[in-house]
């Protein structure tokens, strides 16, 4: 499995010939990279997460609270908050778990409050972890810190935070990646079941540019 940032909280995931692209955006000062995806996961519906339209290619749309497989991908949508008081402030948000080739690779959206057991059972065991750290609009550095000793990925992915030619106000990673001893940067994520880091790993992807 192969796995590209492609800014703020959009992913692509290479498995088994299948394009994932996670939540793709607009409007928010960086240019969406050129790519083409099989299937598209839209966490919410705010413009920063569900620019289908920029995703290039004859894809699937996954939304919601609900379990799919397509294409020998499964997708399970787990309910959420985009803020910690029950999505009063600024609606529901979907976590979205995915499983191919033996790995689970969990994508925690814009998520706003901590992960409490019943949540976590839910989730189930996390092999990769996509998670915002920027705050503002989703958990800070500290939250999300507290979502990864809860979840205890083996890698843990940082999204959704301030990086060159983004317009929104957000931290950037370092408040979140001095809280962990091992942070390694690469330009993509390379994941094989039977090569997992053995601790757990902070993995900071370089943004494709167009």
């Amino acid at each position: 499995m192969k796995i590209k940032w492609l800014g703020h909280a959009s992913f692509l995931i290479e498995t088994s010939g299948v394009r994932i692209v996670t939540d793709p955006y607009s409007e928010i000062g960086l240019k969406f990279p050129k790519v083409e995806a099989d299937i598209v996961t839209v966490s919410h519906d705010h413009f920063d997460h569900n620019a289908v339209n920029n995703v290039g290619g004859k894809f699937e749309v996954v939304r919601g609270v609900k379990e799919t497989t397509l294409k020998g991908v499964k997708f399970t949508g787990v309910a959420s908050y985009h803020d910690e008081v029950k999505g009063t402030k600024r609606g529901n948000n979907t976590i979205f778990v995915i499983e191919a080739e033996g790995l689970k690779v969990v994508h925690l959206g814009d998520i706003g409050h901590t992960i409490d057991k019943n949540l976590a059972t839910k989730i189930g065991g996390v092999d990769v972890l996509m998670v915002p750290v920027g705050g503002v609009y989703t958990v800070d550095s500290q939250g999300a810190a507290n979502i990864v000793e809860t979840l205890s990925p083996k890698i843990v992915v940082p999204m959704h935070y301030k990086i060159s030619g983004l317009s929104l106000s957000i931290a950037d990673e370092r408040p979140f990646i001095t809280k962990f001893k091992n942070v390694e940067r690469k330009k993509e994520l390379e994941v094989v079941k039977a090569n997992l880091p053995s601790q757990l790993t902070v993995v900071l992807i370089e943004p494709l540019r167009s």
